[in-house]
């Protein structure tokens, strides 16, 4: 039983050791790869932003068309006018 004793000693040194060694090219790899998380985090946090931002002009240019295809409609609507509106949408079978 003591030469199984010695063998598992010299292995866990040999492992320790090893690993020591190891360590600060492990370290340095750790270190690029969470500044690349970082980095892409960053980058998808702008992202983000600018696919808000695109949203935001997208929805405002569609009601800008809207208010052009149909314009007696959206005046209506502006003025607060419910009988007109109420009568535009009877004439175009929306009741």
């Amino acid at each position: 039983m003591d030469w199984l004793l010695w063998v598992s000693l010299g292995a866990l040194f040999i492992g320790i050791w090893h690993e020591i060694n190891r360590f600060p090219a492990t370290n340095d790899s750790i270190l690029k790869l969470q500044e690349k998380f970082d980095e892409l985090e960053f980058e998808n946090s702008d992202l983000r932003k600018k696919i808000e931002s695109l949203d935001n002009e997208l929805l405002s240019l569609s009601n800008e068309i809207d208010k052009i295809k149909d314009p007696a409609y959206h005046q209506a609507l502006d003025n607060g006018d419910g009988h007109a509106l109420y009568e535009m949408d009877k004439a175009r079978d929306n009741i």
